[in-house]
């Protein structure tokens, strides 16, 4: 009787020792099939390039006369910045700059007037929300831009080039597609307001916004975090 019960324990140890091997080597299985991915951490300092497409108008007041021009363009150039994230939300500073071939004109009482932006370039703070890899965000700020105005009545012409401050808003998507590496849409909105100007020898008053929406790319030096295994 005790061999038989010895006999009836030592296969009950063997069982369970074989159930959880058996279990543990599940697991591992399990593990070595689930996908491994990046978890991203936006927090550094970043740089990268974009390229886009801008339109704008310029309203001009030139003794008691009013008439506008639309112009656009591309534009294209750089962007450098620093983002912290706190859980789900990035905060950061961005600047950037780029050149431009915004250009326009109209015509009113034989008098041509035309506009041209050569560069843009802002400061803005922003703050976004990040859902898995992506990161949307919203942003504002100081900007500038280079304006060159022409006046011509197809005899004389007078030109005035001048740096002119502003603000601007926008807002976008960016989406981190490999460790160190996000790419991003965007779109910007540039007031830079109602200004008085001489132009030869007349006072005109320029009221100029722009618009642009850009693709670019981001090397970040955060990088990603540490590998996460995510089970599906």
């Amino acid at each position: 009787m005790r061999r038989i019960a010895l006999a009836l324990l030592a296969s009950t140890v063997l069982a369970g020792t074989a159930s959880a091997a058996d279990l543990a080597a599940r697991k591992a299985a399990a593990a070595a099939a689930a996908p491994v991915t990046y978890g991203t951490n936006w927090t550094g300092f970043y740089l990268g390039g974009n390229v886009g497409y801008g339109w704008g108008t310029n309203d001009w007041t030139f003794d008691g006369v009013g008439t506008d021009n639309d112009f656009d363009g591309f534009v294209g150039g750089g962007q450098i910045g620093f983002d912290y994230q706190i859980g789900n939300i990035v905060v950061g500073i961005q600047g950037d700059i780029s050149g431009a071939n915004l250009e326009g004109k109209s015509t009113i009482g034989g008098v041509e007037f035309k506009n041209e932006a050569t560069w843009l370039a802002s400061v803005t703070g922003r703050v976004g929300f990040t859902v898995d890899r992506a990161l949307f965000y919203v942003k504002g700020g100081a900007a500038w831009t280079d304006l060159d105005s022409t006046v011509s009545d197809g005899i004389d012409s007078a030109k005035k080039s001048e740096t002119r401050d502003g603000w601007t808003v926008g807002g976008g998507i960016e989406y981190a597609f490999a460790p160190n590496w996000s790419t991003f849409v965007e779109y910007d909105y540039y007031d830079f307001g109602d200004k008085n100007t001489i132009i030869g020898d007349g006072l005109v008053k320029i009221d100029t916004d722009v618009s642009v929406v850009k693709l670019g790319v981001n090397y970040r030096f955060g990088g990603a975090a540490d590998p996460v295994v995510r089970k599906y």
